[in-house]
């Protein structure tokens, strides 16, 4: 069974607006972790067949782009394949055929960030598919993550540097803060060592598969697997499957955003 799990506090609940309604558009079970959830937020989950569970509060608050790396390997050992979202995105089509793909960790990549060489948003966390083999991966993940670098991914000490040094204050950001980035440039590494190793190209509906420390990383195109929008428009489009919304988007609808950005 394919199971799908996302994240959100009880402030950005209303973000997830539009997942709630497409939520049905995909056939897998579906698991949201929180801290702090209140009860009718809750009841709304039930009424969507959307699981709770809750995590602790401080960790949330301090790690939570580190968290999800922890979240998918906890899921992976009940499920085979876990689809991690942001809670801000919507759902077009079931996506469920990328499993069939052969690859065990898939990274969505922004084609348009790529041509302009913005090396740390070359991938949106905001969608990770992962099948069982990806643990070993994700495990490195997290250790690279904590000790800031590693000898088997340069890429990754590397593009912290463009976010660290030569940055005003205000938009400079550290590999040491849990709570943001690290997934982002993580994901962005792994994909910048690839184009470097194998040459630019544009990354389509079909992905790219390519291996490293044993692991097969798909490439998706964000084009239909997570494209950020400025309107909430649910349409029927085919080869479409993930859409997420950017702040314009939310507050078209309404919606609490959060001031943190990326």
């Amino acid at each position: 069974m394919h199971k799908v799990v996302t994240m959100s506090d009880a402030n950005y609940f209303s973000c997830g607006k539009l997942f709630l309604e497409t939520r049905n558009r995909v056939n897998a079970d579906f698991v949201l972790y929180g801290p702090d959830l209140t009860d009718g937020q809750v009841s709304v989950l039930k009424s969507n067949d959307i699981e709770y569970v809750e995590i602790d509060s401080f960790l949330f608050r301090a790690q939570m782009q580190f968290l999800k790396f922890s979240i998918v390997i906890d899921e992976l050992i009940k499920c085979r394949k876990v689809t991690f979202v942001d809670f801000d995105t919507f759902f077009i089509n079931d996506w469920s055929r990328v499993f069939d793909y052969n690859f065990d960790f898939g990274i969505t990549v922004r084609n348009d960030l790529v041509k302009k060489r913005y090396l740390r948003a070359y991938a949106n966390g905001g969608v990770i598919f992962a099948k069982s083999p990806s643990r070993k991966l994700i495990t490195f993940a997290r250790k690279i993550i904590l000790s800031g670098d590693s000898k088997f991914l340069p890429e990754y000490d590397r593009i912290w540097k463009t976010l660290e040094i030569g940055r005003p204050e205000h938009k400079t950001h550290y590999r040491t803060t849990l709570r943001w980035w690290v997934d982002q440039v993580f994901l962005s590494s792994l994909v910048l060592k690839h184009f470097e190793d194998w040459g630019y190209c544009e990354v389509g509906l079909e992905p790219i598969v390519f291996e490293f420390l044993g692991t097969n990383i798909g490439l998706f195109g964000c084009d239909y697997y997570n494209l950020v929008e400025s309107e909430p428009v649910v349409t029927d489009e085919k080869n479409v499957y993930i859409r997420h919304l950017k702040s314009v988007g939310r507050k078209i609808l309404g919606m609490d955003i959060t001031k943190e950005k990326r």
